[in-house]
């Protein structure tokens, strides 16, 4: 069942007008609750004669024929909302086409409204995008088409000209050691470019993008990469004047590694250093106190492993 609202006392009608601020020549007509959907519809309309505005020259022209589109909005008290109405097509005596006009709440082609799609976007960022289509009770499939639309809008907006320093990094994309390599401008803190696999053949496609943007390999003066042999002998075959960095992240992955492997020799006959593993791999700041106590006592030590602990200090401070 439909319940319908329209007459401007109502104060239902009065918040959804104050909340949609619509310009001229737009107008809230009615709204109508459905029951069984428990969804809200809000009918837009424009009167007869209205102008509006040529899309393509600009010349104030009238309606030529409309046709009647439909948008998911924001959720009004936790119930659907939807927003319907007769998009137009001008006739432009100026320019002499006849052009449908857009409309300031959604983009062309889209089936949501803007601040429907901003609020899917912002809860993409923070979870899946199949928890977000739960969330909106939307189908994942639409929220995709979200995600793509903006995603490859800011990417197409990104200047590559520009870029001199980038950061190489692979992530397990799923079970089953399926890997994605990132691209990243270090300067400006912003991935460039993601593609499947982990081997040299990444760098490859990279510098292929870098074409595709205007831009050119030799532009790239330096490469922060782990110290994988792959991307080593990618960067020297695709970016071979590229200075490589290693960063200190894999590098100190590396040096506790070392200290482990020290602690597991060396316990063998000294047995204060069963069960220590941990207070050598933490930052002292990240111990509990009687951790720090049996750091102490142990790391100035003639052991081993804590000249081994000392000279990883080192080379943290380094």
């Amino acid at each position: 069942m439909w319940t319908s609202l329209n007459s401007e006392d109502n104060m239902i009608y009065e918040m959804f007008k104050v909340a949609l601020q619509l310009e001229e020549p737009w107008k809230l007509m009615h709204v109508e609750f459905d029951d069984k959907e428990e969804a809200w519809h809000l009918f837009i309309d424009f009167e007869r004669g209205s102008t509006f505005a040529c899309p393509a020259c600009g010349a104030e022209s009238k309606a030529y024929d409309a046709e009647v589109k439909k948008w998911r909005h924001l959720d009004f008290w936790n119930w659907k909302t939807y927003m319907h109405a007769r998009v137009p097509r001008t006739n432009c005596r100026t320019c002499k086409k006849v052009t449908q006009v857009p409309v300031k709440w959604s983009r062309p082609l889209s089936h949501f409204t803007l601040h429907f799609e901003a609020w899917a976007m912002r809860l993409m960022a923070e979870m899946p995008v199949n928890a977000a289509a739960r969330e909106l009770r939307e189908h994942d499939t639409r929220m995709w088409r979200i995600f793509h639309h903006y995603i490859e809008k800011a990417m197409d907006e990104l200047d590559w000209t520009r870029v001199k320093q980038i950061a190489i990094d692979e992530t397990s994309s799923r079970r089953g050691h399926r890997y994605i390599t990132l691209f990243v401008d270090v300067q400006a803190k912003t991935v460039l470019f993601a593609t499947e696999g982990k081997g040299m053949d990444t760098l490859g496609r990279f510098k292929e993008q870098l074409s595709a943007k205007g831009a050119s390999a030799e532009q790239i003066q330096d490469v922060c990469c782990d110290m994988s042999p792959a991307f080593i002998r990618g960067i020297q075959e695709y970016f071979p004047q590229a200075e490589i960095t290693f960063d200190k992240f894999h590098v100190m992955k590396l040096v506790n590694e070392a200290v482990d492997d020290v602690r597991i020799q060396e316990q063998k006959h000294a047995p204060e250093l069963k069960h220590t593993k941990y207070i050598w791999l933490k930052n002292e700041s990240n111990l509990k106190r009687e951790q720090k106590e049996t750091l102490a006592r142990l790391k100035d030590s003639h052991l081993q492993t804590g000249r081994a602990y000392r000279l990883k200090l080192a080379m943290q401070e380094f």
